[in-house]
C-alpha cells in the first residue's frame, strides 16, 4: 500500500514539475521542443513505413499475379524428364491449387529491319491461366496462341512490341539457337517460324514488359526440340502464399538434384531485397528525430534537477528516499514520453487513413499505374515505433533520476 501510495505522489509531483502554470522560462520551452519533436518523429515513421508497405505490396500483387508461385526449373544444360509423373506427383501434394510445364528460353524475333533477342514461354493456354495471371494483363487484344491458318500465335510485352513496332495482327519470325545451329552445320539460310500478334500486355516491369513473349506448347516444341516427355520449367500456384516454404521443402523430396526450385520471391530477390533495404534505412533515419527529441527531454529534466534542488533537498529533509526521487524523474519522462507517443500515434494514423479514403497525396495517371500514394498499415510496425519512442523516453530520465537522487539535503537546503 506504501509503495503504490508513493507511486500516486511521486506520479503527482512529476505531472505538476512538467505542467507548472506559475512560470513559462526556457526549461519549458525545451521541454515543449522535445515533445514536439517525439510527436513529429513517431508520425513521420507510421507514415513513411506505411508508403513503403504500401508499395511494396503493390509491387508483390503485380510480380505475384504475373508470376507463379513456385517455378521449377532444369539446371544448366539439363531437362526436366518424365514430366508427366512430377506433374502427377505434384499435384498430389495438399497445398498445390494449379500445376503447369512449360517451355522458355532465349530466341531471336525478326519484323521487318529490327531484330531482338527475347524470352520466350511456350505455354498450354488451357493451363497457363490458373499459374499465371498474364491473361489479365492484356491491353490490346487477347491471350489467344494456339495455331490459326498455319500460323502460330504470340502474345508479346508493350516495350517488345514498341521496338519491334507490331500490333496485333502482324506477323513477325522467331529463330531458335537449335535452328541457327543446324543453318551453319548444312550451311542453309535458318529455318523461320512464322507468328501473328494476338496480343500485347503490360505488367509495368521493364524486363516483362521488353523480353518476354508468351506462344503455344507446339511452337515451343518446334523451336526447342525438347527429348520426349520433357520440359524446362514447372509452375505451380498455392492455394496460400503462406505455405511456399512448406511446399518447397516437400518438392525437394521428389524432384531430383539436377531441378532447382524458385519461389516468386527467389525470382526477386535483388527488387524485394532493394525494397526491404529502403524500408530499413528510412526507419533508422526518421528514428533520429526521436533520438534528438529523446536528448531535449535528457536535457531539460537535467535543468529541472538544478532548478529543483531546494525542492528535492525539502523532499528528503522529510523522509523521501533517493528511489522516490528517481521515481518522480522516471515518472517526468514516461509522461512526456506517454504523451508525445500518443499525440505522434493519432497524427501518424490520421494522416495514413485520410490518404487511404481521400487520397490526399495524388499520383498523375499518365506517369504511374496507381492515382495516388497506396498505403498500408501494419500494427507490428506502429507498436514498434511506440515501444522504440516510449523507451527513449524514459532512457532520457535515467540520468537526471540519478543526479537528483544523489543530491545531498544540506548543501541542498543551504543553496535556498
Amino acid at each position: 500500500m506504501k509503495e503504490k501510495g508513493s507511486a500516486k505522489l511521486a506520479l503527482r509531483i512529476a505531472v505538476r514539475y512538467i505542467f507548472t502554470v506559475r512560470s513559462f522560462h526556457f526549461i519549458t520551452v525545451v521541454s515543449t521542443i522535445s515533445i514536439i519533436g517525439i510527436v513529429v518523429g513517431v508520425a513521420a515513421i507510421i507514415c513513411v513505413t506505411s508508403i513503403f508497405n504500401g508499395f511494396r505490396e503493390f509491387a508483390e500483387q503485380q510480380l505475384i499475379g504475373f508470376d507463379p508461385h513456385i517455378r521449377i526449373t532444369a539446371n544448366e544444360g539439363a531437362w526436366l524428364s518424365n514430366t508427366d509423373s512430377l506433374l502427377n506427383k505434384i499435384n498430389k501434394i495438399h497445398e498445390v491449387q494449379a500445376v503447369s510445364s512449360g517451355l522458355q528460353g532465349r530466341i531471336i524475333a525478326l519484323k521487318n529491319k529490327s531484330m531482338n533477342v527475347i524470352t520466350l514461354n511456350a505455354v498450354k493456354q488451357d493451363e497457363i491461366n490458373t499459374v499465371s495471371g498474364i491473361s489479365k494483363m492484356i491491353i490490346i487484344g487477347k491471350f489467344d496462341i494456339p495455331e490459326n491458318d498455319g500460323i502460330k500465335g504470340i502474345v508479346i510485352g508493350s516495350g517488345l512490341a514498341d521496338r519491334l513496332k507490331a500490333l496485333t495482327g502482324d506477323t513477325i519470325s522467331l529463330v531458335s539457337p537449335k535452328m541457327i545451329e543446324y543453318s551453319v552445320r548444312s550451311f542453309t539460310e535458318p529455318v523461320q517460324v512464322k507468328a501473328r500478334v494476338t496480343g500485347i500486355f503490360q505488367t509495368n516491369s521493364k524486363e516483362y514488359d521488353e523480353y518476354f513473349a508468351f506462344t503455344s506448347y507446339k511452337a515451343g516444341v518446334e523451336l526447342f526440340v525438347p527429348p520426349p516427355g520433357s520440359s524446362l520449367t514447372i509452375d505451380i500456384r498455392l492455394k496460400s502464399l503462406f505455405d511456399l516454404e512448406k511446399v518447397k521443402t516437400k518438392l525437394r523430396e521428389i524432384i531430383s538434384k539436377d531441378a532447382s526450385i524458385h519461389t516468386w520471391y527467389d525470382l526477386h530477390k535483388e527488387l524485394y531485397n532493394i525494397m526491404q533495404f529502403e524500408r530499413y534505412v528510412s526507419f533508422i533515419i526518421l528514428s533520429l528525430i526521436i533520438i534528438i527529441a529523446a536528448f531535449n527531454v535528457l536535457a531539460s529534466l537535467s535543468m529541472t534537477v538544478v532548478e529543483k534542488r531546494a525542492d528535492i533537498g525539502a523532499l528528503k529533509a522529510m523522509g523521501a528516499t533517493s528511489k522516490f526521487i528517481q521515481k518522480i524523474y522516471l515518472m517526468e519522462g514516461l509522461i512526456i514520453g506517454i504523451i508525445s507517443t500518443s499525440i505522434g500515434t493519432i497524427l501518424g494514423l490520421g494522416l495514413c487513413f485520410a490518404q487511404l479514403k481521400y487520397g490526399l497525396f495524388r499520383l498523375d495517371t499518365s506517369k504511374f499505374i496507381i492515382d495516388s500514394i497506396p498505403i498500408s498499415i501494419h500494427a507490428s510496425d506502429v507498436v514498434l515505433v511506440c515501444l522504440l519512442s516510449l523507451i527513449l523516453s524514459v532512457s532520457a530520465a535515467i540520468y537526471p533520476a540519478k543526479r537528483a537522487s544523489s543530491t545531498i539535503i544540506t548543501e541542498a537546503l543551504r543553496e535556498e
